[in-house]
């Protein structure tokens, strides 16, 4: 029966156990690009914060400028 399944699926099963919950092989570099993943999010995250933090001085200076008229 186990001749017949790999004939049938044409040397698929190595991707069929992962498919069903097997392990999965390790990318020996996914630690390394999940760390470079981690950092790019918090720079962008810093950058995006930098941004609103200075339009939100702009608008503020622009509302001292209107209550001071």
């Amino acid at each position: 029966m186990e001749f017949v399944m790999k004939q049938a699926l044409g040397g698929a099963t190595k991707d069929m156990g992962k498919m069903l919950g097997g392990d999965e092989e390790k990318d020996p570099d996914a630690a390394k690009k999940e760390e470079e993943r981690q950092e790019a999010l918090r720079q962008a995250e810093e950058e995006r914060k930098a941004k609103y933090a200075k339009m939100e001085a702009e608008r503020e200076a622009m509302r001292q400028g209107i209550r001071d008229k």
